[in-house]
């Protein structure tokens, strides 16, 4: 089976690769990126993330995907989407994103989120797309609003997988009723 591929003007989102690791652990060991995530992740902390993000594209036929950029080939983050990360969304369509702090303020965020709502609408039609975030990450909640999605206050929560005493516990979410794209970018 080909590799899933998907491209835009200056990315490519596809299928994570072993070789990818060193990217993903800069990416995952960046405080700048982490302060609004979580804790900074050890080597074996990042391979179990790819080996997940691997998992989930050979068993659902998507993922947070590696987002390259063309020029120079340079894995600058993720964008994507995969079934539920946490146990209120587990049976629905959440769209992700994580960036290199010296790629923010390019759009390639956006550029990437728009191509994974693009591709959903034609691979998903009619499913609802969520996205959560913690509380106080407002560089992806103003994405989750330049894409339409909706914040729902009413379904706040605390995420299961952060410390009680971490800032970042209190999660918020964001919802699109349905996909809306369509442009052929992926081959």
């Amino acid at each position: 089976m080909a590799e899933f591929r998907l491209e835009t003007d200056r990315l490519v989102l596809r299928e994570w690769r072993d070789s990818d690791f060193d990217a993903l652990h800069a990416l995952c060991t960046d405080p700048q990126v982490m302060a609004t995530i979580g804790p900074l992740n050890d080597e074996d902390q990042s391979r179990g993330l790819l080996q997940r993000l691997q998992a989930r594209q050979e068993r659902d036929g998507c993922t947070f995907w590696a987002m390259e950029r063309k020029q120079g080939g340079r894995v600058l983050g993720f964008c994507g989407v995969a079934r539920g990360t946490v146990p209120q969304l587990e049976t629905e369509l959440e769209i992700g994103w994580r960036l290199a702090s010296d790629c923010w303020g390019q759009s390639y965020a956006r550029e990437a989120a728009q191509a994974t709502l693009d591709w959903l609408a034609v691979h998903h039609p009619g499913e609802p797309v969520w996205a959560i975030t913690s509380v106080g990450n407002t560089r992806s909640r103003g994405l989750m609003e330049r894409l339409g999605m909706q914040y729902l206050p009413e379904l706040d929560f605390d995420h299961p997988h952060v410390a009680d005493d971490s800032p970042l516990k209190p999660h918020v979410t964001y919802w699109l009723p349905e996909a809306k794209g369509g442009r052929e970018l992926w081959s």
